[in-house]
């Protein structure tokens, strides 16, 4: 996330301690918090493997501005020793909350 804002966010997060991201979700904006990027910062998973213990399902959109989909591709990589399965919705957003998005989820859960 920090790496793909621009400097006037990074400073803005820096300066104040927030910035409040545009949601296309509700009339509430996002607060993104100085804590949120040190946290996430603290939790990196992807310099190694990843051992869940458990079969683990992952529905991406592809048209999700928020989560490119590439980063569940690259999830999947880390992820190499337990059952997985993604599933990339090609037409699918950030919520997947569309009919045809809920009847992939609980199939997906049903599977397990």
């Amino acid at each position: 996330m920090w790496q793909r804002f621009p400097e006037e966010i990074k400073r803005e997060i820096e300066t104040t301690g927030a910035w409040k991201r545009p949601s296309q979700y509700s009339e509430e904006p996002y607060l993104i918090t100085k804590g949120l990027i040190e946290d996430g910062r603290r939790h990196l998973l992807l310099g190694g493997l990843i051992e869940t213990g458990c079969p683990v399902r992952i529905l991406q959109g592809v048209q999700d501005p928020d989560v490119p989909w590439d980063h569940a591709v690259e999830l999947v990589s880390r992820l190499a020793q337990d059952d997985v399965v993604l599933t990339l919705v090609k037409d699918g957003d950030h919520r997947l909350s569309r009919p045809e998005d809920i009847e992939r989820l609980l199939a997906a859960v049903a599977e397990l």
